[in-house]
Parts: C-alpha cells; structure tokens; sequence
C-alpha cells in the first residue's frame, strides 16, 4: 500500500464519528456512488483551532410558525428580509406591499402597501430601524419612508440597483454596478460616492461588505475591490486592493471575509486570499483549495462542499479542520453556517442542518422544507426564506 493510501485511509477512519454518529435523522441520497472520487488533501489542522465565538441558543429546531397570508416576491434572491419591532414579524415584498404578523401564532394583523409602485419600480432591499424603512428600488432611488407611508427622504441616482443596503452607524452604504455612495440615514444627504470603471458593467446585483474599524473593504458589483475610509470617503490602496484576481464574466464566486484583523477573499471559488490588516501582509495568496459547488466562512474556518464532501480549511494556513463523507444530495448549496448550543452548525438549501461539535460527533437535521432561498437569524429565530416566497420562522 503506497503511502498516499495508507494516509487516505487513516484520516477516513480518523474522520469516521463525524460521517457516522447521526443521531436524529439520516439523510440518504439515492444518487450516492460510492466510485466518487474523495478530495485531496495535503494538511490536516486540529480540530480544536477552530474559533467557535459566541453561540445562539437554540434547544430545537421545531418550525415555530409560518408568516401567514404573506405574498412575498418569488426569486427575491434573499435581498428583501423580515424585521421583528414590538413583538410582530414586518415584511415588504417587491410591490412594497407591507404584511405585519403575530409573533406568536403568525396570523396577519395588517396588510397595506407602503408606497404606491409605479412604473414597475421594483423594490429590491430594506432596512427597517426606530419605526422606519429604508428602502433600495431597482430604478436607483432609494427612500426611507414611516410606517405610515410618509417619505421622510429620498435619492435618486438614476442608475441600476440591485444590491443590498448595509447599514453602518449613522450610514447607509449603496452598491450600484460601478459605484459605492454613503447616505446620511437620517436625511438622506450624499455624504460621498467613489466610481470604478477599470471594468466593464456585466451586471448590477450582488457587491459584498465588510468593514474593520472606519475602513469598508467591498467587491463592488462590477467585480473591482475597493477600499474606503467610512468618515473620509476617501480611497486609499494596499497590497489587497492591488490583488490580481482571477477575472470571470461576473465574479459570481469571489466573497470577502473578515475575522479579527484578518480579511480573506475567495477568488472563483479556488484560490484563497488572506491578509493582515495590522502587517499589511498576505499569510496566503493565491493559495489553490479544493473545488466547492458552495462555500462559506465562519470565523477563521471557510467550510467548502464539493457533491457530498465538506471540509472546513483553516483561513491562516490553509490546512484542513477535517473532510467528512455526507449523505447530502449533491446539488445541495451551503447557505449560512452559525455556532449553534456550541456546535458547528451548516444550512443547506435543501432544508438540511448539518451539526458538528468538537468532539467530532455529527448529526443532520431534516426541517421538512426545500427550496430555499436564504436563512439568516433574527431574535434567537431561524428565518428560512423559500423560492416560492414562503417564510417559516424555527
């Protein structure tokens, strides 16, 4: 037996309580082949380096309601999200129709559009906060309106948009294709915009975010990374902004990521990227990983899947937590990932919840739901937004 054999099957029976210890429902793929070809790997890291951080807790993950009578936009792309403000559920779709919901037994308590939709001006993003929304629409203008209706502000850029609305402090930061703007959140003022034309406009959704301290570092939806002082709105450049990425038609691929002092960004799904914020150097660059149909980071981890293999690779060095052989279906997407009652826990779009605690143990969760669109947390709640616009709140 050759040595890369009798590595290939030490680490699998090193591996075998994860893939092995489902202790509420085994999930079994019918189109399983047991031919398939494991994914290679070179390092292995301890499992224990893995940063949890804080935990949700969360004793089940029993559907508590379901937003009833809610007429929510299909193939909304997860933009348009459901906010909780004085113990009721408040949702916009693409109309900006508003449907207000109990948050005990889910039942509608109101209906009503918030603003009259012309010219089919589709209403892409939302942030609600203090009784107000912010509202992004696809024709560039963005509002934010009271809970009434009434327009306290709005802006128009006059071009594309569908991206989301990140809230910062007192900003509201937009995502055009080639162009990122800071408003005032109170008045609407532009406090500043930045344009980067290098590449052509193939697209205007998408763009990422993440900040580290008054510096936004962002993927624009044009695919150009940017750096930018919150307060200034002024660029500024680095050995990360200065990355020769691997240009595809629209970066669909590429996420950036930032834990502590570190930002990583994912380049076409492949090669990976991380930088010290504090040296300003790279610890990896251009590092190659193995190919994922989905992926996604938490903390210092990036966990990728390929068919029914996940691994969870170390952001720093790039060596591998652990491989495990999953009876996932093969075009199952990873969504979100949270540490949940202390464990490492992966969402998938086909209604799979995939819980791995540190001592290895495992255990898949069925949630009896498909189809979904996006997950994220509000409350110590589990919201699971479906294709076809239903919402269920776990």
């Amino acid at each position: 037996m050759s040595s890369t054999s009798l590595f290939k099957f030490f680490f699998l029976i090193l591996l075998f309580p994860i893939i092995s210890c489902q202790s509420v429902e085994r999930v079994i793929d019918q189109n399983f082949n047991n031919e398939q070809k494991i994914p290679e790997i070179k390092d292995i890291e301890k499992v224990d380096n893995i940063f949890l951080g804080s935990s949700i807790p969360l004793n089940n993950f029993e559907k508590v309601i379901n937003l009833s009578r809610v007429k929510h936009s299909k193939n909304s792309n997860s933009k348009l999200k459901t906010f909780f403000f004085d113990d009721k559920f408040y949702t916009l779709n693409s109309n900006s129709e508003l449907f207000i919901n109990n948050s005990s037994d889910g039942e509608l308590i109101d209906n009503y559009f918030l603003l009259e939709n012309t010219d089919e001006d589709n209403l892409v993003s939302n942030y609600m906060f203090n009784n107000h929304f912010v509202l992004g629409y696809s024709s560039g203008k963005i509002k934010k309106v009271g809970l009434d209706g009434t327009i306290i502000w709005s802006f128009d850029n006059k071009k594309i948009f569908n991206s989301f609305l990140y809230p910062i402090d007192d900003l509201i930061i937009v995502f055009y294709g080639d162009e990122i703007l800071a408003l005032n959140i109170e008045n609407g003022e532009l406090l500043w915009s930045e344009t980067y034309r290098d590449l052509p406009i193939i697209q205007a959704k998408g763009g990422q975010l993440v900040n580290f301290f008054n510096d936004i570092y962002f993927i624009l939806p044009n695919g150009r990374l940017g750096l930018i002082d919150l307060n200034l709105g002024e660029k500024y450049l680095n050995k990360f902004v200065n990355l020769d990425i691997q240009n595809s038609i629209n970066n669909a691929k590429d996420k950036i990521h930032i834990f502590k002092n570190y930002l990583v960004y994912l380049d076409e799904g492949e090669f990976l990227y991380t930088y010290d914020l504090l040296t300003n150097e790279f610890l990896l660059e251009n590092f190659k990983i193995n190919s994922s149909t989905s992926n996604a980071f938490f903390n210092n981890t990036l966990v990728i899947k390929n068919e029914q293999y996940l691994e969870a690779i170390n952001i720093f060095n790039g060596k591998s937590f652990w491989m495990a052989e999953t009876k996932l279906k093969r075009d199952s997407n990873i969504l979100n990932i949270k540490n949940i009652n202390e464990g490492l826990s992966l969402f998938t779009d086909d209604g799979k919840i995939i819980i791995i605690q540190k001592d290895k143990n495992s255990e898949i969760l069925d949630l009896k739901i498909n189809n979904i669109d996006s997950f994220y947390f509000l409350n110590n709640n589990v919201i699971a937004i479906q294709k076809n616009g239903k919402i269920g709140v776990f």
